[in-house]
């Protein structure tokens, strides 16, 4: 099994987290006017509304599909309601988030009727200010990261994601409201027009192909502060996922932005519900096996975090105590075993039978000034010689790194030991 010829591509890790074992930073359901717990900025010229605990059943709307039966609470914003002007607001919850790895998630309900003025952003954010509100145009404004999209496909940039000047990469040139073009957008773009977001949101029930009007979509963003990389979902998809320099620590939003003159009509209007910002604490799996000593004088583990259930479908990988600034990736077999220095590597590989490589578009990792990287797994896709294969309860899976490595100047690779999980 040679795996060295890999020709590498840089990107960082990412994470998710387990409902069962987490630090909780927010959670509101909006049942309660939690109003107290925002702070609420605009653009200068306001003219919207924030309605808390706004009874959305009672408007006919249907169960954010994270609330639990009973519930009908929810935070309504609305912008550009008279004046005819562009109109943002930005509620940053007061509770800061400070972690190594977190997730937010919200369900969102963008409502409209058609006609003139429909065209509004939602926007939900991380790693904020507390001060600046959010536009990704006329004008750009922002702090930390955050993506915005339309309800109705009104604009030619529906679907778009900011990060900050402070946040951009060495080497990089392009921030704030990134271009469609950019690698982040992993090749969907950013028009609703795509056949990424015509598929992700068919109309039915979608109003609008390719955009969520009159629906409820749920929107993760999941940081991971130590690999750099940021990632956004639609409904469980991974829709854009970026580098970004320093942290994106700092305080969570939740925004609206009318960036277009045409007064809003009264059907027009964001709903947010279930917001929720989580770091995971739950380990799972457990370590076999014996990794050899890489050029660092340690040896590469591997550990993961998230559930254990394979319906959860929240699995972490780490892989730590490797060389600084080295390319690698993970493999998964059902099989365990031990080759000892395959394909002239200086490690042990410790599966066996069809082996799986995570070297898909955003798989492959650079374990960064702290020799570590980390990769989120999806396991209704994990890989297999022959295809994807999804992982199904009473399955285990087992999982190895393989980077590279250079002893006495000459370059090499090495593989961390192994972990195995039985999946419920």
């Amino acid at each position: 099994m040679n795996l060295q010829p890999l020709v590498p591509v840089v990107v960082a890790g990412m994470f998710a987290t387990s409902a069962a074992a987490q630090s909780v930073f927010i959670n509101d359901n909006f049942e309660t006017d939690t109003s107290a717990d925002y702070i609420i900025v605009n653009d200068g010229s306001p003219d919207g509304t924030q309605e808390f605990a706004f009874d959305y059943i009672a408007a006919g709307i249907p169960l954010a599909p994270n609330s639990a039966p009973g519930d009908t609470g929810g935070l309504k914003l609305t912008a550009n309601d008279t004046a005819g002007a562009g109109d943002a607001w930005t509620l940053f919850h007061t509770n800061p988030v400070a972690a190594d790895f977190y997730v937010l998630h919200v369900d969102v309900w963008m409502n409209f009727t058609s006609g003139s003025g429909t065209t509004e952003f939602s926007e939900v954010g991380v790693g904020g200010d507390g001060v600046t509100y959010n536009s990704v145009f006329s004008p750009i404004s922002g702090s930390g990261a955050f993506i915005a999209f339309t309800g109705d496909g009104g604009s030619s940039s529906d679907f778009r994601w900011f990060r900050a000047v402070p946040n951009t990469p060495m080497g990089e040139t392009d921030n704030t409201t990134l271009p469609n073009s950019h690698p982040s957008y992993l090749g969907h773009g950013s028009n609703g027009s795509g056949s990424f977001f015509q598929s992700l949101f068919p109309a039915p029930p979608s109003t609008t192909a390719g955009s969520p009007g009159n629906i409820w979509t749920t929107v993760r963003i999941e940081v991971d502060n130590l690999g750099g990389q940021i990632s956004f979902y639609f409904d469980d998809q991974l829709t854009f996922q970026g580098d970004f320099a320093n942290d994106f620590n700092g305080f969570a939003s939740l925004s609206i932005a009318d960036v277009f003159t045409s007064v809003s009509t009264a059907n027009n209007f964001t709903l947010y519900d279930n917001f929720r910002v989580e770091v995971p604490t739950n380990t799972v799996g457990s370590n076999y096996c014996s990794a050899a000593v890489n050029s660092t004088g340690a040896t590469g583990a591997v550990f993961a975090v998230g559930s254990e259930f394979a319906s959860d479908n929240l699995v972490t990988l780490s892989a730590s105590d490797l060389p600084t600034n080295s390319f690698g990736f993970f493999l998964t077999s059902m099989n365990q075993g031990f080759t000892g220095n395959p394909g002239g590597s200086q490690g042990n590989l410790c599966l066996s039978g069809s082996i799986g490589r995570y070297v898909a578009t955003g798989q492959i990792k650079n374990s960064g000034s702290a020799g570590i990287f980390d990769l989120t797994l999806d396991l209704n896709q994990t890989p297999t010689p022959t295809g994807l294969v999804s992982v199904a309860a009473g399955e285990t899976w087992n999982f190895q790194a393989w980077y590279r490595d250079a002893v006495g100047g000459s370059a090499t690779s090495n593989f961390s030991d192994g972990l195995t999980i039985s999946f419920l």
